[in-house]
C-alpha cells in the first residue's frame, strides 16, 4: 500500500455533473495492489495485481498500474474499471483495457481491448444511458470528451450508431457525427430511424435534433402509417 495522488478517476468526471477541484483532485490518497516497486533509475512507480483506489466517491480497479514522475502520467491497464458517484445519486462507470492520464494538462486517454471502451451514466432518476467507442478521450479542463470508432449510443427506447461523438459538459449534449449518423428508436407512440449529417442529443432530457440531409420514416405503433422524412438542407 502507499500513499499517491490517482488522477485517472477524473475522467469521469467529464461525463457527469461537475464537483470542485478539491473533491477531484483528492490529494494523498490510497492505491493498493499486491506488489509495488519504486524504480528510482527511471523515477516510477510500479504497481502489479488487483491494483485498486477506493473512497465514498470514487472506485478505480486494474491489474497493473505506472506513474511516471517525470511527466506526471498514469499508464494504467488491464480489466479497467471506473465509477465516480455524485451527490445527486447519478454516477457514472468506465470500463477499458487501457487508460493513461496526464496529471499536468488533465487528459485521459483510453483504449479498447477485445471489448469496446464502455460507459454507463445512470441519473438521479435512475434512468441509464450507455455509450461505446474503439477510444476515448478526456479534456477535463474544457469539460470535454471524444469518442471515436464504432460510435453507440443507448437509452431504454433510443439506438444511435456513428463513427464519432463528443460530450460537451457545458451543455450536457452529445453532438455525434461522421459516417451518416442514425438514430433508431421508439418516441411517444411512434417508431423511427433517420440519418442525418448530424445529431445532437441532450444527455437528460433525452431531446434529439437532427441537422441537414434528414432522411428515413417515422411509423404509428403498433401497425401503424409510416411517413417518410426526406430533407436536403
Amino acid at each position: 500500500m502507499k500513499k499517491l495522488t490517482l488522477h485517472l478517476v477524473i475522467l469521469v468526471c467529464c461525463f457527469a455533473a461537475a464537483a470542485s477541484a478539491a473533491e477531484d483532485f483528492l490529494m494523498g490518497s490510497v492505491v493498493k495492489s499486491d506488489n509495488w516497486k519504486m524504480d528510482r533509475t527511471n523515477d516510477r512507480e510500479i504497481f502489479d495485481g488487483n491494483v485498486s483506489f477506493r473512497n465514498p466517491r470514487y472506485t478505480l480497479t486494474a491489474d497493473h498500474a505506472l506513474y511516471s514522475r517525470p511527466d506526471r502520467t498514469w499508464h494504467i491497464n488491464g480489466s479497467t474499471y471506473m465509477l465516480r458517484r455524485f451527490d445527486d445519486k447519478s454516477q457514472v462507470e468506465v470500463r477499458c483495457d487501457r487508460g493513461i492520464y496526464l496529471e499536468a494538462t488533465e487528459e485521459a486517454n483510453l483504449t479498447r481491448g477485445t471489448l469496446p471502451v464502455r460507459l454507463i451514466y445512470t441519473g438521479p432518476d435512475g434512468r441509464v444511458l450507455r455509450g461505446r467507442s474503439d477510444k476515448a478521450r478526456a479534456e477535463n479542463l474544457k469539460g470535454l470528451m471524444y469518442l471515436d470508432g464504432s460510435f453507440s449510443l443507448s437509452t431504454d427506447n433510443l439506438d444511435i450508431f456513428s463513427e464519432k461523438g463528443l460530450y460537451d459538459n457545458s451543455g450536457q449534449t452529445f453532438l455525434i457525427q461522421e459516417s451518416t449518423p442514425l438514430a433508431v428508436g421508439t418516441r411517444e407512440g411512434y417508431d423511427f430511424a433517420i440519418n442525418a449529417e448530424k445529431i445532437k442529443f441532450f444527455r437528460d432530457s433525452r431531446d434529439i435534433k437532427f441537422y441537414n440531409n434528414v432522411t428515413g420514416w417515422v411509423k404509428d405503433t403498433p401497425g401503424g402509417n409510416s411517413k417518410t422524412i426526406k430533407d436536403k438542407r
